[in-house]
C-alpha cells in the first residue's frame, strides 16, 4: 500500500521529468520536489476553498 501511495504522490513530478527527458537522479529529485509541492499544494488549497 505504501508503494502505491508513493507512486501516486510522485506521479506529477515524474511525468514532468519524463517530458523534459531528465535522466540524472539528482536533477529529477529537484524537479520532482518542486512540481509535486506546487501540484499537491494547489490540490489542498482548492479542496479547502471548495469546502467553505
Amino acid at each position: 500500500m505504501g508503494h502505491i501511495l508513493q507512486r501516486v504522490f510522485r506521479y506529477p513530478g515524474d511525468k514532468v521529468c519524463d517530458a523534459f527527458h531528465v535522466k540524472a537522479e539528482d536533477d529529477r529529485m529537484m524537479i520532482r520536489t518542486l512540481v509535486n509541492m506546487l501540484v499537491w499544494n494547489l490540490v489542498v488549497v482548492l479542496t479547502v476553498v471548495s469546502l467553505y
